[in-house]
C-alpha cells in the first residue's frame, strides 16, 4: 500500500515539474542588447537561424550620430564573421571566437516558473511569460549564469539577462519578433566583404551551410 502511495505521489511530482516550450528555430525581430560594464550596447534588427547557426544583426543607425554602426553576419557552422562598417565603409573577416548563442530553452536549464509582464487582472494588459535560468562555460573557461522569459505562447524570447564575475551583467530584450525569415538572401554576405570570384558563386557558396569556407 506505502509503495503504491509512493509511486502516485511520484507520478503527480513529475505531472507538475514545468515543462520547457520549443521556441521557433527561424525568426526575426529586433534587439537591445547593453552591458554597462564593458561600455557595450548594441541595438538592431536580428535575423536568427537556430537550423544552420546563423545570425545577422544590422545596427540602427542615429542620424547624426559620430558612432560607428555595423552589419554582422556571422555563419557559426563555418566559424567566420562578416562585419561592415556603415560609417568606415569597409568590411573585416574574422574567425568566430564565441559559442553559438541558443535562444531556445536548454534541457539543462532550471524553470522559474511563470509571470504577467503587465497585468493579469484587466484584458489585454499584460503578457504571461516562462522564466528560465542556467548557466554555460566560455571556451576561456569563464562560467556564464542567466536567466531568460518567453512567452507563454509561441515560445518567442522576451529577455536575457546574464552575470559573470569576468564580463559584469548584461541585458538583452526583444521585440517585434516574426516567426520565419523574410529574405532568404540575408545570410548572404554583402558584396563589399566578398571577392569577384565568391560573389559570383555567393549562391552556392553561403547558400550551403555545411561547407567550409576558407
Amino acid at each position: 500500500m506505502f509503495t503504491a502511495l509512493l509511486l502516485c505521489l511520484v507520478g503527480i511530482a513529475v505531472a507538475q515539474r514545468p515543462q520547457p516550450c520549443t521556441a521557433p528555430p527561424q525568426w526575426e525581430g529586433r534587439i537591445y542588447d547593453i552591458n554597462e560594464e564593458q561600455k557595450f550596447s548594441v541595438e538592431g534588427k536580428l535575423s536568427y537561424d537556430a537550423v544552420y547557426h546563423r545570425e545577422r544583426i544590422i545596427d540602427e543607425v542615429d542620424e547624426g550620430s559620430t558612432s560607428d554602426y555595423y552589419d554582422v553576419l556571422a555563419l557559426f557552422d563555418s566559424r567566420v564573421e562578416f562585419a561592415y562598417n556603415f560609417k568606415a565603409r569597409n568590411c573585416t573577416r574574422r574567425e568566430i571566437q564565441r559559442p553559438w548563442r541558443d535562444f531556445g530553452i536548454r534541457p539543462s536549464d532550471e524553470s522559474y516558473g511563470e509571470a504577467y509582464i503587465g497585468s493579469s487582472v484587466f484584458p489585454s494588459t499584460g503578457v504571461l511569460v516562462t522564466i528560465w535560468g542556467g548557466n554555460f562555460t566560455l571556451p576561456s573557461n569563464d562560467t556564464i549564469n542567466y536567466i531568460s522569459s518567453w512567452t507563454y505562447r509561441a515560445c518567442l524570447p522576451v529577455s536575457r539577462t546574464t552575470f559573470s564575475e569576468k564580463y559584469g551583467s548584461s541585458h538583452l530584450s526583444f521585440y517585434d519578433i516574426t516567426i520565419g525569415i523574410s529574405d532568404p538572401n540575408v545570410f548572404i554576405p554583402r558584396r563589399e566583404c566578398l571577392s569577384s570570384y565568391e560573389w559570383e558563386n555567393r549562391y552556392a557558396l553561403f547558400d550551403a551551410p555545411n561547407k567550409k569556407i576558407q
